[in-house]
């Protein structure tokens, strides 16, 4: 949204070619306050947005050169351009169109010849949704920066207390006798806790300010290399991973290790109570995306507190039967969120767990 809040600095580009239309649009949008820019070809509509970024588009899609669906693909493919709403202008009975518009990534769509009542209404929508969004997405911006401000502000004096408990246990081990001893024990082990707990969360809060660099992505190799490297860590562990032949994919190689990190852990976390952990990946291929599975044959959970299994410091087994801060979902789900993915989860209890996320080819 532009930064004046005012209605008459909110911005449509008209993208059409027929001279009635963009005149009867341009009508009821100017006698409403808002300004508006006309481009009557694709490439000229680009060129526009190159200057400047409208709050809202509304998009003819039968034109020369370029159509509406490819336009709208093109403006969506933009980082800079792709969260701009677009509303298709299109013909009532034209089924087809009004689907392809939406898998295009359009918001919404007006049909021709509209009503101008319709088309104000479906602008203002939009343009306060816009709003609304942006306005969202500033306050968790904020609150990510206060959660690092606050951990990396913590993690500095309570480093210094573990250190100073060190010192304490070195120099006064024979005189606290087996009780004092103990506590400090218990405070070194609670100390430590906190300290992982302060870490994820400055991990998770770098999952929003991290920049995306974006590679192609062995995810079959990804996958193995890190299982293989978190059974190095539990050499005594009995592991089978069936590992189906995964599709490459793009996206941020960091973050996406520290996906599969997280998930692979879990799966190993929850079957730890087991002789054998068998872990199967495999993967269905869609129009649009991908979407994987990583089952694992573990404890599993109640579904009925499924809810809170992406939520921050959520968990859903205490601390006592299985060590972790309850962050790790949160983090996969915003490494996926930011890939334009999603994650969810399906289990049952004592019969293993499944996570799922799609991923966009």
């Amino acid at each position: 949204m532009n930064s004046n809040t005012s209605i008459d600095k909110y911005e449509i580009l008209i993208v059409d070619d027929t001279p009635e239309q963009i005149e009867m649009a341009m009508l009821v949008l100017k006698s409403n306050n808002y300004k508006v820019r006309v481009a009557t070809r694709g490439a000229a509509a680009l060129k526009l947005l190159e200057k400047q970024i409208p709050d809202l588009i509304l998009l003819d899609i039968f034109m020369p050169e370029i159509d509406g669906f490819e336009l709208c693909k093109l403006i969506k493919a933009n980082e800079n351009f792709k969260n701009i709403p677009v509303i298709f202008l299109t013909s009532s009975d034209d089924e087809d169109s009004i689907r392809k518009g939406f898998e295009s990534g359009a918001q919404d769509y007006v049909t021709k010849p509209f009503n101008t009542t319709e088309l104000l209404a479906r602008v203002n929508t939009h343009i306060k949704l816009k709003e609304q969004t942006e306005s969202l997405y500033l306050a968790n911006r904020e609150l990510d920066s206060f959660c690092y401000s606050i951990a990396h502000d913590l993690k500095a004096p309570l480093l210094s207390v573990r250190k100073l408990i060190d010192y304490l246990s070195l120099d006064y081990t024979d005189k606290l006798g087996e009780d004092g001893n103990s506590l400090i024990m218990n405070i070194q082990k609670k100390s430590a806790e906190l300290t992982g707990i302060i870490d994820h969360l400055l991990e998770f809060s770098r999952m929003c300010e991290m920049e995306m660099n974006f590679e192609p992505v062995n995810l079959h190799m990804l996958i193995r290399n890190v299982f293989d490297e978190l059974m190095l860590a539990e050499p005594q562990r009995i592991a089978k991973l069936n590992l189906a032949r995964l599709p490459e994919i793009t996206g941020d190689g960091i973050m996406l290790r520290i996906l599969m990190t997280n998930i692979l852990s879990n799966a190993l976390k929850y079957t730890s109570p087991l002789p054998a952990a068998i872990i199967d990946i495999d993967y269905t291929e869609h129009q649009n995306d991908y979407v994987f599975c990583i089952s694992d044959n573990g404890v599993g959970f109640d579904m009925k507190y499924s809810s809170r299994l992406f939520q921050v410091f959520q968990r859903l087994h205490s601390s006592k039967e299985f060590e972790g801060s309850g962050v790790g979902l949160s983090i996969c789900q915003r490494i996926l969120k930011r890939h334009n993915g999603r994650a969810w989860m399906t289990g049952e209890v004592n019969n293993g767990a499944s996570f799922y996320f799609s991923f966009p080819k």
